[in-house]
C-alpha cells in the first residue's frame, strides 16, 4: 500500500515493522496504524496521526471528526488486509473438525472425514439430498441414497456399515438427532460444509488435477501453462542459487592442499622417532625361500 504525501508529490511505501512485539504498519512520516497483540490475538487496532496535514487537515480541534474518519478508514483497510492475507481461524478450525478424529463420550475414538475420499465424497452429497426432506430422514433413506453412488445395491450395505456411517457424521456435526424419534436431520453448518466440499472436489481439485496430470501437451489449458511457467521459473530460480553457491564454495589450491593433507603435531614426530630408534636391530623379517644347492635359508 502506498501513502501519498499531499504537496510533496511523493509516495512512501507503506510496510511492516515490529515495535515492542506488536506490528505496525508505516504511514506518512508521523503517522502509523499497529496492532495490539496479546496471546497471539489482536485486542485493538489503532491508527497514530501526528501530522494531520499530511492528510490535508488542519490541527484545529473543529477538524478532530475529519481525523477520526481517517483514522477509521485506515483501520478498516489495515483489517481487510489482514483478513485477506492471513487464514481465518474458523476455517482452520473448521476444516481441522471435518479431517481430524473425534473422540465421543464414551471415549470411543471416530475417524476423520478425508473429504476427497470416495466414500465421504458420496456420505456428503448423500446429506446434500437429503437436507431437503422436511421431516428428516432415517437409515434406510441414508441407504438408498448411498449405495448408488458407490456402484452398490441397497441390499449389499448392512445396517452396520449404516450405523458406522451416521455415527460419523453425529460425531463432526454434520447431522443431528430430532429428539423422541429415530429420524435425523442434516445441520445448517453441515449442510454448508457438505456443498463446499462436494463443488470443491468435484468442479475444482479433479478437473484441476486432470489438467495438471494429463500426459498430452499444454493445449489451451491456462492452469497447465500457468504451471509450465511456474515451473520454469522455479527451475531459473535455483539455478541462479546454484551458481550463487558455487561461486562461494570457490577454493584455492592451496586451502584445497592443506584439508586434504595430513596433520602431524610436534610431540607425534618425536614419539616415532624415539620408537624408531629403540626397535632399530630388533625387527627381524621372515625367509623368503632356501637355496636349491647349499640348502641355507635365503634372507
Amino acid at each position: 500500500m502506498r501513502v501519498k504525501q499531499p504537496g510533496s508529490g511523493r509516495e512512501r511505501l507503506v510496510g511492516d515493522t515490529v515495535h515492542d512485539g506488536t506490528p505496525q504498519v508505516t504511514a506518512p512520516a508521523d503517522a502509523a496504524a499497529k496492532d495490539n497483540l496479546k496471546e497471539g490475538r489482536a485486542l485493538r487496532t489503532e491508527t497514530t496521526l501526528n501530522q494531520p496535514r499530511d492528510f490535508g487537515i488542519g490541527k484545529e480541534l473543529t477538524n478532530l471528526a475529519a481525523m477520526a474518519e481517517v483514522g477509521y478508514a485506515a483501520n478498516r483497510r489495515l483489517l481487510d488486509a489482514e483478513c485477506i492475507s492471513h487464514d481465518p481461524a474458523d476455517g482452520a478450525a473448521a476444516l481441522e473438525a471435518i479431517t481430524s478424529p473425534v473422540i465421543s463420550t464414551t471415549c470411543t475414538r471416530v475417524p476423520g472425514m478425508r473429504f476427497p475420499d470416495p466414500r465421504v465424497q458420496a456420505l456428503l452429497g448423500a446429506c446434500c439430498a437429503l437436507a431437503l426432506r422436511p421431516a428428516g430422514f432415517t437409515s434406510r433413506d441414508l441407504r438408498h441414497y448411498l449405495a448408488p453412488q458407490l456402484g452398490k445395491t441397497p441390499e449389499d450395505m448392512t445396517s452396520g456399515q449404516i450405523s458406522y456411517d451416521l455415527r460419523r457424521l453425529r460425531a463432526h456435526q454434520i447431522i443431528e438427532r430430532i429428539p423422541h424419534s429415530r429420524a435425523y436431520q442434516v445441520t445448517e453448518d453441515g449442510l454448508t460444509i457438505a456443498l463446499f466440499l462436494t463443488r470443491l472436489t468435484q468442479r475444482v481439485l479433479i478437473p484441476g488435477l486432470a489438467q495438471l496430470t494429463s500426459p498430452g501437451p499444454p493445449g489451451r489449458s491456462r492452469l497447465r501453462q500457468a504451471d509450465r511457467a511456474y515451473r520454469d521459473a522455479l527451475t531459473d530460480l535455483a539455478r541462479q542459487a546454484s551458481l550463487a553457491a558455487l561461486r562461494h564454495l570457490q577454493l584455492s589450491p592451496a586451502v584445497i592442499t592443506s584439508q586434504h593433507a595430513p596433520v602431524i603435531s610436534r610431540h607425534t614426530r618425536r614419539n616415532l622417532t624415539r620408537n624408531s630408534k629403540s626397535l632399530r636391530g630388533k625387527i627381524t623379517y621372515p625367509y623368503k625361500g632356501y637355496d636349491a644347492f647349499s640348502g641355507r635359508p635365503m634372507g
